[in-house]
């Protein structure tokens, strides 16, 4: 397929930019299953409100972006693909289903959180149950493939904010939020994609408007080591983090409504309380043109 080639193309160079800029090697080897891991994996032991509250806005985004591309272009069928396992850290089974995710990723790739089919291939609209082997001849058929990022900004608000900041003579370093890429899941998802042939994006989820960028566009702006800068945030667990600005992809979607919020609550089995806010409703309206061109759909 040609949208792989162009991506195995980018890769070398993507490859020497960040080693220059001191990513691991371990980091920057693409092609083919993963390395078995040399010692046992740390499993995590816990789960704060912190990701419980992130893990809620990624749901949301997913489930509003979801239901917004399948209101606006009726010809499309969207599935939910990615893991929809919600076992938090220190419940039981956890550590098996830990284990059993870091496997998969590691022999197939990470799953993207949507597929996109033709409304003709009759795809379910949840495929989350199915294993890989199952849901291989289906995926096959795909249209493209779409992972879901959520923010807690307004990007528009961000910035004219911003812009007036400047103009008054207060620039800040970054006038533009921006797509979040992990450097750990470059590799991961050029498996996927390599093994399944299926064009993927990356859609942001802000508050008032989504913005996506196809993922070969990603390989190509950082193999010409320009227009991006590399963080450890926190929120992150201060992974290293690509950040190319929103501007460099497409806006694709705007909000009418925003969002609501909830107040939740997780009881731990040793009685900890955990409290967090859920995003709940919004109204968004995507422009099925403009995310076709992104998602490389003709």
């Amino acid at each position: 397929m040609n949208y792989c080639r162009k991506l195995a193309s980018a890769k070398d160079a993507l490859v020497k930019v960040l080693r220059s800029k001191g990513i691991a090697a371990r980091y920057l080897r693409f092609g083919g299953p993963g390395e078995k891991p040399s010692r046992r994996p740390t499993i995590p032991t816990d789960a704060r409100s912190e990701f419980l509250a992130n893990r809620a806005m990624g749901d949301w985004a997913e489930d509003v972006l979801a239901r917004a591309i399948a209101a606006a272009q009726p010809k499309w069928t969207v599935s939910h693909y990615g893991n929809a396992e919600r076992i938090a850290a220190g419940e039981d089974g956890f550590r098996d289903f830990y284990l059993g995710v870091m496997d998969e990723v590691r022999l197939y790739g990470k799953r993207p959180d949507l597929l996109l089919f033709e409304k003709s291939q009759r795809a379910p609209e949840d495929m989350t149950g199915m294993s890989v082997e199952e849901a291989a001849p289906l995926v096959a058929k795909a249209l493209a493939a779409i992972e879901v990022r959520s923010s807690k900004f307004e990007a528009l608000k961000y910035m004219e904010v911003r812009k007036a900041d400047k103009a008054n003579g207060a620039a800040a370093a970054r006038q533009t939020p921006s797509f979040t890429v992990k450097v750990e899941d470059l590799r991961i998802v050029y498996r996927w994609i390599e093994r399944c042939k299926v064009p993927q994006s990356y859609c942001q989820v802000f508050f008032d408007v989504v913005y996506a960028i196809n993922f070969l566009d990603i390989f190509k702006v950082i193999a010409s080591g320009e227009r991006f800068v590399i963080e450890k945030p926190a929120k992150s667990q201060e992974k290293a983090t690509i950040m190319i600005p929103i501007t460099l992809g497409k806006c694709v979607g705007k909000f009418s409504d925003l969002p609501e919020f909830k107040a939740c609550e997780r009881v731990t089995r040793l009685g900890r309380h955990d409290a967090f806010v859920v995003p709940t409703g919004g109204s968004l309206k995507i422009d099925p043109d403009s995310l076709a061109s992104v998602l490389l759909i003709r």
